[in-house]
């Protein structure tokens, strides 16, 4: 057995969680690398602010050392489970007039009366502290508090246990390009870093050099490229360039296109083929493939060809078998790719 990894605990007010948190130099950082975006609704954040206002107990809040500043002789910390609660402590506090997320279940906390805020920002939370453990502990400590009590996704985990070149290119594409203006990737999905995940699939494919099935290379490839990438830079500004010409297609936003297996497909066949595309002519051709595929959508899968896009479009979209067919289907009937 090994040894225990002790985590004193001990209360903080909220008022000096806090003044850590928001401070000019903070000394309590949320959100490290492996923390998981922040996703709760509106309503999920005024419970969780009415729990406190009626002075009942929340979970406890993990901290974990993360340096010390040799300069100031101070520790920083960072958040290794709590950030929701926090996140949302420190929104209450700074709520501005015209922001509508506290008000409807809660008072806000500039409505509170004097007596009522001294009371909040009393409020004890516990909080254990992990001490100086390693970065390596502090992500198993994270995933397995997370993965039996709050659920998190697949590629959250994965964002948790790997912090490598694979995910980092990753990451690095999505701040160049705007994925929030994909149908199939809502504000809510994003948050849980299905954005993130899409970019994998489709890297993972290139890298791959085929379509496989469901996600099953994905962890493979972030484990063999976790130190080191090739051709990263180049894969990448290709990965851009690709995003952006689909983009400047600029095709209607019901456009089947647009929806999830067909946008991976349309991407990855773009994306392999070396030879210069015409963007009006693209866009013609595949306006009107869309036009025979739904025109085919009532005809059985072996009919023909459109039919059998259509098929595999809505069903059995992440088998290797549906997304080697839907590649051969475009490919077949888009003459400038």
């Amino acid at each position: 057995m090994a040894k225990q990894l002790l985590a004193t605990p001990s209360t903080k007010k909220i008022s000096d969680l806090y003044t850590r948190l928001t401070s000019e130099n903070p000394t309590l950082i949320l959100q490290p690398a492996f923390q998981r975006r922040f996703v709760w609704s509106s309503e999920h954040k005024e419970n969780f602010i009415d729990t406190l206002l009626q002075g009942l107990p929340i979970p406890e809040v993990y901290i974990a050392q993360s340096g010390i500043d040799i300069h100031k002789i101070e520790t920083q910390e960072v958040v290794v489970d709590g950030q929701q609660r926090l996140n949302t402590i420190v929104q209450y506090i700074n709520e501005t007039e015209d922001s509508t997320v506290f008000g409807t279940i809660v008072p806000k906390f500039k409505d509170l009366s004097e007596a009522g805020k001294r009371e909040f920002l009393g409020y004890n939370i516990v909080v254990r502290d992990l001490g100086d453990i390693s970065s390596e502990e502090i992500i198993e400590i994270f995933k397995r508090i997370n993965s039996t009590r709050y659920g998190l996704t697949e590629i959250e985990l994965h964002n948790a246990v790997y912090d490598g070149k694979f995910i980092e290119v990753a990451k690095e594409i999505l701040e160049q390009i705007s994925m929030s203006e994909l149908p199939f990737l809502t504000e809510s999905k994003i948050s849980r870093m299905e954005d993130l995940h899409f970019v994998l699939l489709i890297l993972s494919t290139i890298v791959h050099e085929g379509y496989f099935s469901r996600d099953r290379e994905i962890e493979k490839c972030i484990i063999e490229f976790n130190d080191h990438f090739p051709n990263a830079g180049e894969i990448k500004e290709k990965f851009i360039s690709t995003f952006k010409f689909i983009e400047s297609l600029n095709l209607p936003v019901d456009s089947i296109w647009l929806r999830k297996s067909n946008f991976f497909t349309l991407f990855v066949e773009l994306y392999t083929k070396t030879n210069e595309v015409e963007l009006d002519k693209l866009k013609n051709e595949l306006l009107q493939l869309e036009e025979r595929i739904i025109e085919n959508k009532n005809k059985g899968k072996e009919e023909n060809d459109y039919s059998l896009y259509y098929t595999y479009m809505y069903s059995g979209t992440n088998s290797r078998q549906a997304r080697v067919i839907r590649g051969q289907i475009l490919g077949k009937n888009l003459n400038v790719i």
